[in-house]
This record gives structure tokens, C-alpha cells and sequence, in this order.
């Protein structure tokens, strides 16, 4: 995952995102001691400081395998592993703003949670544009691909119709997985 952050996620102060070796540190201990419980230093490769004083205290930070955020302080942090992801879809808010929504698949349940990027909406494509692609490469590397490149669509409904069956993947989640696959085929 941390080709795609630094593929997708630019170093931009004015759009509160930072990638590493530019993540001023002070944010990231802020980031860190205000809602990055379970991560270290050396496991955040990017962080969205959502502040608008630049204290970083609200926001995301981005490891390898998850990123944890906390929209305000009267919400709780959040952890989503990327291969938990479901669906990310991003909106815009009546008064300017935007929030990504990202569907997680939770055992046997879909939850939506939100992002907000109300103070600094520029960052949401960004950071939209790498959950997708993060979501993508998790589906990718637990299923069969032909030598062309190309998804073997047989290989990836085997692989879902397993985790159904083992109940790692609720059926809601099958079908929104199979709509992506078949859309992608143009089916």
C-alpha cells in the first residue's frame, strides 16, 4: 500500500496532507496521542490534518495495512483495514465541503462510516482516489489473475462465493463485489 499513498496521496501543507519523509513531526505526534492509538511513528507513511489550525488532532493517518481517523473530537477514532473496504464514494455538501463515504464490511454486516472534509475538501479526491485503489489491490491479491493482467471474473466469484460460504462476507457484500466485477467487464 505504500507505493499507492505515494502514488496517489501528494505532499500538499495547503490541503492538510503530508507523506513521509514531509510529515512534520510535531503533527504526527498530535495525530498520534489525539486518535492514533495502535500505530507508531515508523507504521504512518501519510497523514490528513483536518484541522483548521494546523494541530493535526483531527484527520487521518495512513499505515500500511489501515489508516485510522477521527473526524472531531466528540467522535471516536476509527480503524479500517484497507481490505475490509467495500465500496468508497465521495459527496459534496451543500456549503462546499465534501465527505467520502466508505462502506466496511464487519463479519457478517456492511457499516458506512464517514470522512469529512469539510475545512479542506481539495484533499477528499486524493484521498478518495487511493482508498479505491487500495480496495482494489486487497480484492486483487486474494484471487487468481490470468497472465494477461486481466481479472479472471471466474477466479474472483469462486473466491467470493467462498468467503461467503465461510462467513467472512455477507451476501449484501457479495452482490455489491460481483455489480463492481460485472461493471468493470461491461456486463
Amino acid at each position: 500500500m505504500e507505493d499507492l499513498l505515494r502514488r496517489y496521496v501528494p505532499n500538499a501543507a495547503g490541503l492538510g496532507l503530508y507523506v513521509e519523509p514531509h510529515i512534520p513531526p510535531d503533527k504526527l505526534r498530535n495525530a498520534l496521542a489525539d486518535f492514533g492509538a495502535g500505530l507508531t511513528t515508523d507504521d504512518v507513511i501519510a497523514l490528513y490534518d483536518a484541522t483548521l489550525m494546523g494541530s493535526a488532532k483531527d484527520g487521518a493517518l495512513f499505515a500500511r495495512d489501515r489508516f485510522v481517523f477521527q473526524n472531531t473530537d466528540l467522535e471516536a477514532p476509527q480503524t479500517i483495514r484497507y481490505e475490509d473496504l467495500v465500496r468508497v464514494t465521495t459527496k459534496r455538501r451543500f456549503l462546499s465541503g465534501r465527505k467520502v463515504f466508505l462502506d466496511v464490511n464487519q463479519g457478517q454486516a456492511t457499516v458506512t462510516v464517514t470522512v469529512d472534509f469539510s475545512g479542506k475538501p481539495g484533499a477528499a479526491k486524493f484521498v478518495t482516489r487511493f482508498l479505491h485503489e487500495a480496495m482494489m489491490r486487497s480484492i486483487n491479491e486474494t484471487i487468481d489473475v490470468t497472465g494477461s493482467g486481466d481479472t479472471d471474473a471466474e477466479a474472483v466469484i469462486g473466491a467470493l462465493d467462498r468467503l461467503v460460504e465461510s462467513g467472512r462476507l455477507s451476501l449484501e457484500d457479495y452482490e455489491r463485489l460481483v455489480d463492481v466485477l460485472e461493471e468493470d467487464r461491461g456486463v
